[in-house]
């Protein structure tokens, strides 16, 4: 199959969840025999900064750029006189619908793949242009992060636009359903809710994958064990989550440890996140050139979602580099993990701190769950594998 996967942001170099989770599956494929063409929207927030040098065989990829920064103007135009979602608006391009339409023309693809919902508006040029297969690989369930922030502001007037934002997306979701002719759902959480929505089309749960070259052979285990966050500090929920810590958790983790150190990284971060961040013990290195690597300086990763959707690709990385996990209850969402036993899991400050002094302190529980990280991503979450399950379905359902 020839495959044409379109994204809304550059997905190579892999440095965040999302491009992760797009990157490494256009590996697969390719590695599977799968010739997998990528057309991306690069965005001030996304530069492009890849040579196609170093793309693996039978993967290419180009971009168009696409002006996506929020206009304040533009914004309460939307709001006033517009339906659809401000957030999927941004996303909507003459210049990168035409370069899809010349590239329908150009190839005879099997299946486009839209990266998420926002790419949706495109599927108009995909029918007139193709006889391709669509298949919407859903990486969450879009309304569901717009709600939880609603639900947890305190200002009355973001409330209020966290709630229409919520409303019209759930009302773009749910216009969605079987426009497409295949479902890519990446937790079976989600899956279950696009049933609810009414989805009749054919459908498989496909998680983010792993290389398994990438997948470490080892815990290392190191006798101060520093705490570490990455992702994408322009995300609401990242910043959200990262202010509840600091707020709630890092004051108690201060007073049981003096010189305790925890370290965050990420694109994108706004000045006022990153004057939050100056507190003692904790440093703010920005984005990194390789998140892996930047990974490997660390042992404890914490994740303290409040709100977001789907699955995070942040702890499969993680723990497939054999850090052990502290999260909340919405971080763990769609991984099927066991509390204490692959991961420390509570949503209560004082319980979070808790699980992270029994990290730092009891050697023998943190090898225990390194251990089953490891094996638990190498069972689950084997990249081919994952890649492999998709090219078949697609294949049976042509």
């Amino acid at each position: 199959m020839r495959i044409l996967q379109v994204c809304n942001k550059v997905p190579f170099p892999p440095k965040d969840g999302g491009s992760i989770a797009m990157f490494n599956l256009a590996r697969g494929l390719a590695i599977e025999g799968n010739p997998v063409d990528i057309l991306a929207m690069e965005t001030h927030k996304h530069p492009a900064s890849f040579n196609n040098s170093e793309l693996p065989e039978n993967i290419t990829l180009e971009t168009v750029f696409v002006e996506t920064s929020i206009k304040p103007l533009k914004a309460a135009i939307n709001l006033i006189f517009k339906r659809t979602p401000y957030n999927a608006e941004r996303f909507i391009s003459g210049s990168f619908a035409r370069r899809l339409e010349n590239l329908l023309k150009q190839k005879n693809y099997d299946i486009v793949q839209l990266e998420g919902l926002y790419l949706t508006p495109y599927i108009p040029v995909i029918r007139k242009n193709s006889s391709a297969k669509i298949s919407l690989r859903s990486h969450n369930i879009e309304n569901d992060i717009w709600k939880r922030l609603y639900k947890n502001e305190k200002s009355l007037i973001k409330k209020i636009y966290l709630y229409i934002l919520y409303k019209r997306v759930l009302r773009m979701e749910k216009q969605t359903i079987n426009e497409y002719d295949f479902l890519v759902p990446i937790t079976y959480l989600d899956a279950v809710e696009y049933v609810k929505y009414g989805n009749k089309k054919p459908s498989k749960v496909i998680p983010t994958g792993i290389p398994a070259a990438d997948i470490a052979s080892e815990l290392k285990v190191r006798g101060k064990r520093k705490l570490y966050f990455i992702g994408s500090l322009d995300w609401l929920p990242n910043q959200e989550g990262i202010m509840w810590f600091i707020k709630n958790v890092w004051p108690m983790l201060n007073h049981f440890y003096s010189h305790i150190e925890f370290h965050v990284a990420g694109r994108n971060a706004p000045e006022w996140f990153e004057k939050a961040l100056g507190k003692p013990g904790i440093f703010f290195h920005g984005e990194v050139a390789c998140a892996r690597d930047f990974a490997r300086g660390f042992d404890i990763m914490i994740v303290p979602l409040l709100s977001g959707g789907g699955m995070r690709v942040k702890i499969v990385e993680a723990m497939s580099l054999g850090k052990v996990i502290v999260t909340t209850t919405i971080g763990a969402e769609g991984l099927d993990l066991i509390p204490n036993y692959h991961a420390i899991i509570t949503d209560s400050p004082a319980d979070f701190a808790t699980g992270v002094q029994v990290l730092m302190e009891n050697t023998d529980f943190f090898i225990k769950l390194g251990e089953n990280a490891i094996r638990f991503i190498r069972n689950n979450y084997t990249n081919r594998v994952l890649a492999g399950e998709l090219a078949n379905f697609y294949q049976a359902n042509m």
